[in-house]
């Protein structure tokens, strides 16, 4: 059993049922569905910890956690932007979900190509602007924390990484728990 991948995928599923118990669909559905998608990943990353094969859902997993990369943060700023004056630019964040499916095809596929990782970089750098942006502009706190912890998740985990084989996946999932613990602070308290 791998102890600090257990811990790190049930802080992912509190945040995760934190955010559902906070939000409703009706009211925030991007959100919810950030929360619902990082539920299902935390299970099955839970799951996985308790195995004693390593490559339990290799593919699955491989995929669920290409995904995770991207989508917290973009379904993130829909919900802020949706909330903020500039509400048009919300649907920008969605197609910044493109890129995502590139990779998922290739992954699916066998025909993986390292120019998907720099579309899902560039997205991902995009969205992290956005959310800076839009804490300058709305002077919300929550929202740099929210920026943050995306960079920490995608690039500190790359980091981690070179220092301990196999931290980069837990620096990452704990990102994406930080991402939605702050995104539902910051829809129902901001």
């Amino acid at each position: 059993m791998h102890v600090v991948g257990a811990l790190v995928n049930l802080l992912l599923i509190s945040a995760c049922i934190y955010a559902m118990y906070s939000l409703t669909p009706a009211d925030h559905p991007y959100g919810y569905l950030a929360a619902s998608f990082s539920l299902v990943h935390g299970l099955l990353g839970l799951v996985r910890s308790y195995t004693e094969e390593p490559d339990e859902c290799g593919r699955t997993f491989m995929i669920s956690a290409s995904i995770l990369e991207v989508i917290p943060l973009p379904l993130a700023n829909i919900e802020f932007y949706l909330v903020s004056d500039q509400s048009g630019v919300a649907l920008v964040h969605g197609l910044s979900l493109i890129p995502l499916f590139y990779d998922m095809i290739g992954k699916m596929g066998d025909d993986w190509d390292s120019s998907t990782e720099t579309l899902k970089d560039l997205a991902l750098l995009g969205n992290i602007g956005s959310t800076l942006y839009l804490a300058i502009k709305d002077g919300n706190h929550l929202y740099f924390g929210v920026a943050a912890t995306a960079f920490m998740a995608r690039y500190g985990a790359a980091l981690a990484d070179r220092f301990v084989e196999g931290l980069g996946a837990q620096v990452a999932t704990l990102g994406n728990a930080g991402i939605l613990a702050l995104m539902t602070y910051a829809l129902t308290e901001g």
